[in-house]
């Protein structure tokens, strides 16, 4: 089976690569924003020789890199199974590019892996996508109301896309983690980052338990495997919970 993953070297993709790949994926589209293919895309090649690995450099927000790269990987694999859209930043300073990136690069490569994987169509057999919002995409933090806007928006557009539309064999999952060991919470937790009179980065550190991306990685995998279509699920210090909200409507 084959898969692709956007902001696939941070740590929780480079986390969900890993597992995917435990579980029997052969063919690998890592996307990410480097101009040169990272080293750990190297290593997981070489501990796991089995599968074919690419690195695209794409930027999410560019509709004509997400296709463009969509249709390079196709081309190989024929078929596409497993859609996951981790790419996401964190500033609060810079709000186009926040929205951009964590809303607009989601909905865009969902748009695309509609497309190549829907059922109805000549070109897909069905298959997952996975969207990674955040807790703060249903808390509200007064800290982040930029990035929670564009976490919020991920759960609903998600939650919307999935509602009726069984013909397209495609079951549209959303995962929110809590603090995760990552560059990005470097940057939540950095008063630099963070919106205008709030809580100093120090003081918001201390008040999370920070989990590691390997749990959000095996999380991920699992409710590919076992959550229904629509749902939404949060991952908090090894142990998943299924989110209760209101049932979409049609």
């Amino acid at each position: 089976k084959a898969a692709l993953v956007t902001g696939a070297t941070g740590a929780i993709g480079l986390a969900i690569c890993e597992e995917l790949l435990k579980e029997g994926i052969t063919n690998l589209a890592v996307l990410d924003l480097h101009d040169e293919e990272p080293q750990s895309v190297e290593n997981m090649r070489k501990e796991f020789p089995k599968s074919a690995i690419e690195y695209f450099k794409v930027d999410v927000t560019s509709d004509e890199e997400l296709k463009q790269c969509y249709e390079s990987f196709t081309n190989k694999v024929k078929y596409l199974d497993v859609v996951v859209n981790c790419a996401g930043i964190f500033n609060e300073k810079d709000y186009k590019n926040v929205l951009a990136v964590n809303l607009g690069g989601v909905i865009g490569s969902t748009l695309l892996a509609i497309d190549y994987m829907r059922a109805d169509a000549d070109k897909g057999r069905g298959g997952i996508v996975l969207n990674i919002s955040s807790i703060a995409g249903l808390n509200t933090y007064a800290g982040m109301p930029i990035y929670s806007a564009t976490k919020h928006g991920v759960v609903a557009f998600t939650r919307a896309v999935s509602h009726e539309r069984e013909e397209l064999g495609i079951k549209f999952l959303v995962l929110c983690p809590t603090a995760t060991d990552s560059v990005l919470l470097d940057r939540i937790c950095s008063k630099e980052y963070l919106f205008i009179n709030s809580l100093d980065g120090i003081a918001v550190k201390s008040m999370l338990t920070v989990q590691s991306p390997c749990d959000v990685g095996k999380a991920a995998v699992q409710i590919m495997r076992d959550a229904d279509n629509g749902d939404t699920w949060i991952i908090r210090n090894s142990e998943l919970t299924k989110a209760s909200l209101p049932k979409a409507i049609s």
